[in-house]
């Protein structure tokens, strides 16, 4: 794929878009935040620098809505819990970054192995935490199924806005997906 850059200014209004969504869905679907699909996202139009930087927003903006609007309870095993959906999100992050160096294009096809990549890494990441600091319960079969049927969905919608406002705003979103350097 002939790659495009774009301004940083075109990068930040695609990724505050991405965030913006997250947040209104954590907020609608209690926190139910489709990292591995952000992540596959970032990591498919910011540099790897930018789209850490973003995740990272994303994550405390999950983190945010979860205690100050959804009433999470305020204890060192909840903010331990928090931590490791950080790190999970950016293991995803990285994870997504290296399946698509190594695919070299941002074909549907990669942008799927990417996703089930980051998926993967993220659950084993979180299912680690968990047999630590409990909550094992959580990967029972039809939870995950269900968490990534979401994240999915969420990969899906948020491939599909992209792609309006790519038509519809060109000004503001790149033409090509990838806008990151190589």
């Amino acid at each position: 794929m002939n790659r495009q850059s774009f301004s940083g200014k075109s990068e930040d209004i695609w990724a505050a878009t991405v965030a913006t969504a997250s947040v209104l869905g954590s907020w609608i679907f209690a926190c139910i935040t489709p990292f591995s699909a952000i992540g596959v996202l970032l990591a498919a139009t910011l540099s790897p620098r930018k789209a850490m930087a973003w995740m990272g927003g994303v994550w405390l903006a999950n983190q945010l809505v979860g205690y100050l609007i959804l009433d999470y309870p305020q204890t060192a095993n909840s903010f331990a819990h928090g931590g490791s959906l950080l790190v999970a999100s950016l293991a995803g992050l990285f994870v997504a970054i290296e399946v698509l160096k190594w695919r070299k294009d941002e074909t549907l096809v990669s942008l799927g192995l990417a996703f089930a990549a980051a998926f993967v890494a993220y659950e084993a990441l979180l299912y680690v935490a968990a047999l630590y600091l409990g909550g094992i319960g959580t990967f029972a079969p039809d939870i995950v199924w269900l968490i990534a049927k979401n994240d999915f969905f969420w990969f899906v919608g948020l491939l599909a806005v992209r792609a309006a406002l790519t038509r519809a705003l060109p000004q503001f979103y790149a033409p090509n997906l990838s806008a990151r350097s190589a």
